[in-house]
């Protein structure tokens, strides 16, 4: 049993820390955010712009009508506050990711034109963000639509 744990201590470690060169995620570097703080999330949409909004991690926009998803606990990896997740891993990839899915109503995960390439960058927060020390206590925010829109040049 504990030959085991330490072969799967080792095996996320290995996966939080895989050369960018790879090949299985196109982006590496882990950036653990907290709850409260202030990030931009950045992205490239389906027209080739970089697309920045800045707002609080751990928010909570509440349901999306448009694609049916569920916006609390924003920069959390994994659904909302209370979907399958690995611990409650807040990172800054799925910051990004969040933000990019509310705006753009996306859907279908990686292959989504305007957030496919930041859910593919968050993809290795899922697991590399718990073995990176990202996890920590969920919020319990009210829902509160987004104020202004995100800016793309």
């Amino acid at each position: 049993m504990q030959l085991q744990l330490i072969t799967l201590v080792a095996l996320l470690g290995a996966i939080a820390s895989a050369s960018p060169t790879s090949g299985l995620f196109s982006k590496r570097a882990i950036t653990c955010l907290k709850v409260g703080q202030t990030a931009t999330a950045t992205w490239k949409n389906a027209a080739g712009k970089t697309c920045k909004w800045t707002g609080t991690v751990g928010s909570n926009f509440g349901a999306n009508s448009a694609n049916g998803g569920e916006y609390s606990c924003n920069g959390r990896c994994g659904a909302g506050c209370t979907g399958s997740a690995l611990g409650n891993v807040y990172t800054q990839d799925c910051f990004s990711h969040d933000i990019c899915s509310w705006f753009n109503n996306a859907s279908g995960g990686a292959s989504d034109a305007n957030c496919g390439a930041a859910y593919n960058a968050a993809v290795d927060d899922t697991v590399g963000g718990l073995v990176a020390g990202c996890s920590q206590s969920n919020p319990s925010n009210a829902a509160s639509k987004p104020s202004g829109q995100p800016t793309c040049s």
